[in-house]
């Protein structure tokens, strides 16, 4: 007779946890809160307590797989732990091998969205058509409505793949512009 002891009483899905797993594999994406509310007919907070419960489990088992957080919703990921085993599969990743002026545009976007392409223009000072183009093929930057100036000109902004590729949940985890310059100018 096998020995199923404690730990595996403590690794025990709950009847939502296990609906929640199924959900975000069978997903393939990112999961919104709410999705998650109404796939297991719970209020919001439970469902914040099951998802905690769930990324707990996958932290704990610090297997190849993680439960991560993005914006208002969740997602399975490959653990980061694990990249520089897996880029020889996946050659080019979404961030990987970007150009410089990508990287600019990338991070004027990031840091200033809604932004028209003018705006990044203007920051940049060269024309950035082309590289726009690329970072909205790459999925990194998509068009986010119209602003309200003459000629109605296309706002962009970040996506989802933007926070996965830097590993964070949201904008807010950006770092600070001007700490980053100021720790520059202390290199210098």
């Amino acid at each position: 007779m096998s020995d199923f002891g404690t730990e595996n009483i403590e690794n025990a899905y709950s009847k939502n946890e296990a609906i929640a797993e199924a959900l975000l594999f069978a997903s393939g994406g990112i999961v919104t809160l709410e999705e998650i509310c109404l796939v297991l007919k719970v209020k919001k907070n439970e469902a914040e307590n099951v998802m905690n419960r769930l990324t707990a489990k996958y932290e704990k088992r610090k297997g190849g797989i993680i439960l991560r957080k993005v914006n208002n919703g969740f997602q399975f990921s490959s653990n980061p732990e694990y990249y520089d085993d897996l880029c020889v599969y996946f050659q080019e990743t979404a961030t990987g091998n970007l150009s410089k002026a990508a990287m600019e545009t990338l991070t004027i976007i990031g840091y200033n969205q809604p932004v028209t392409r003018a705006g990044i223009e203007m920051v940049r000072g060269v024309n950035s058509d082309g590289v726009l183009a690329k970072l909205v093929e790459r999925g990194l930057v998509a068009e986010c409505g119209k602003a309200d100036s003459p000629g109605r000109p296309t706002l962009y902004g970040t996506t989802d793949l933007f926070l996965k590729s830097l590993g964070i949940s949201n904008l807010g985890e950006l770092p600070d512009i001007t700490q980053e310059e100021n720790e520059q100018e202390t290199e210098n």
